[in-house]
């Protein structure tokens, strides 16, 4: 609280005391004695390592000379007590302490050695732009404002984490944002008590919707034109200090599905993408519970020279269809998880390698059918192809409650487990925004740019979905 902070004194030994008091005599917090003139003189706290000095000497070399120079270089944080200092210097900016006056000055100079710009790792494309964010605040910021040169785009700096006191930046567009929802925003990132925040999964666990819901309800991307994208649909933005990916909000379920290529594209091109990516989620989805649907209850819907073609190749197998479904699952699931978790130059090799050994193994053991390991291999590559978002995850997770119902109740089962899944998603809301919309809701107009890619001459209204001020995208008829 407020009143139980500590205020700063005129007398700068005491100060120094306090602070270093507070921040538990730390070894890298320094501080320079420094003399601007005959009549005042200042005292520079700064903790080794966070600080870019020669950025730092710059701006007191120039301050000497000019005093005015505080509003240009931004220099117009004022701290009034010893906590306010110390969570500046934590954050990597300098402290001034003047001698007669009972408050300091906060400078930016955080000088982190962080990695440069380069291209997405988990949203690469063939073609668009190839910057992707990067752990670092203000960069981020920069490449959003390189992108989006637009005096309307609103920046409003806070802090998260009763200890870290993580800066955050909350991106949205004047005269398009829905005030209401920036405003939820704002309130529900003030109602966050946690002691650190580490990463945006941080911060979206706290201010979702539903914090039991298995599908996220807030999106997450490393990539600026998408959230540019966002932006201009009248979504919302949150940039977390030391981490590439941005949070976007709202979000509704069929945006799982977008990448930003597909407007890089022709539209009948990313039209087409984009109809691939909800066919192979649909299979990635079903393809097992239907083969052990099939294989378990529904034997005349098969033409006889496939049935005996499956029976034939089950007849060594000594588990039931599910079973065996559950063990080529949880394997292509390993076998993913360690590709990604091993050393770059060999995870691809050995996931691959694994893979083709492993079913070959298998089959030639007889634990599985070879059909069952073309299941796998087909429903494992249908989710590659899906964007990598949480919603990929989710659906790799569904495989195995939709194969359940199918061992249970063959295709009744997979309708039902359709039926409460739609259902399910029905009841959720992102900020007040039903989470499949426009599909339900239905509005045909806006689910004609969801299912596929409307061209850009007739991408002229916003998603009524997010309930931005103002709807239109450009004048004039589209023809």
């Amino acid at each position: 609280m407020e009143t139980s902070k500590t205020k700063l004194s005129g007398n700068v030994s005491d100060n120094k005391r306090l602070l270093q008091e507070y921040m538990q005599f730390t070894d890298d917090l320094v501080m320079v004695h420094s003399d601007f003139d005959q009549s005042k003189s200042v005292t520079v706290c700064y903790l080794s390592g966070m600080t870019d000095t020669r950025k730092l000497d710059l701006m007191l070399v120039q301050y000497k000379e000019d005093k005015n120079l505080l509003a240009a270089f931004r220099l117009d944080e004022k701290v009034t007590t010893i906590e306010d200092a110390a969570d500046c210097l934590a954050s990597g900016m300098s402290v001034l302490l003047f001698d007669t006056d009972e408050y300091g000055v906060a400078i930016d100079t955080l000088g982190v050695q962080l990695r440069s710009v380069d291209e997405p790792v988990t949203e690469a494309v063939v073609k668009g732009a190839r910057s992707g964010f990067t752990e670092s605040l203000s960069n981020n910021l920069a490449l959003v404002r390189y992108h989006f040169s637009a005096p309307s785009l609103k920046v409003e700096y806070r802090k998260v984490g009763r200890l870290s006191k993580t800066n955050i930046i909350i991106l949205s567009v004047g005269g398009i944002t829905n005030p209401d929802i920036l405003q939820e925003v704002h309130l529900r990132i003030s109602e966050i008590p946690a002691d650190v925040i580490l990463e945006g999964n941080y911060i979206e666990e706290w201010i979702t919707d539903d914090r039991g819901s298995l599908f996220p309800l807030i999106e997450s991307t490393e990539r600026p034109d998408r959230v540019i994208g966002a932006l201009l649909d009248g979504r919302i933005a949150v940039l977390v200090q030391g981490t590439p990916f941005v949070l976007l909000l709202p979000f509704v379920f069929l945006q799982g599905f977008q990448v930003s290529e597909d407007y890089a594209w022709n539209y009948y091109i990313g039209s087409v993408m984009r109809l691939i990516r909800f066919f192979s989620g649909m299979l990635g989805l079903l393809l097992p519970a239907f083969y052990v649907a099939t294989v378990t209850f529904h034997h005349e819907l098969v033409p006889t020279t496939l049935l005996q073609s499956i029976a034939s190749a089950k007849e060594p197998v000594p588990f039931p269809a599910v079973m065996e479904s559950f063990m080529m699952m949880i394997a292509f699931e390993i076998m993913r998880e360690a590709g990604i978790r091993m050393p770059k130059q060999v995870g691809q090799a050995v996931s691959i390698v694994g893979a083709l050994i492993l079913g070959q193994a298998a089959v030639a053991a007889g634990i599985v059918s070879p059909i069952m390991v073309i299941v796998a291999a087909l429903t494992g590559i249908c989710t590659f192809t899906l964007p990598p978002t949480a919603i990929n995850y989710v659906i790799r997770m569904l495989q195995f409650g939709m194969t359940v119902l199918a061992s249970l109740l063959g295709y009744v089962g997979i309708m039902v487990g359709i039926i409460m899944l739609l259902t399910y998603l029905a009841s959720l809301r992102s900020f007040g925004v039903p989470y499949l919309g426009p599909a339900a809701p239905f509005r045909f107009d806006e689910l004609t740019d969801v299912i596929v890619r409307r061209p850009h001459t007739m991408n002229n209204k916003r998603p009524s979905l997010f309930r931005s001020i103002h709807n239109r995208r450009f004048s004039g008829k589209s023809r």
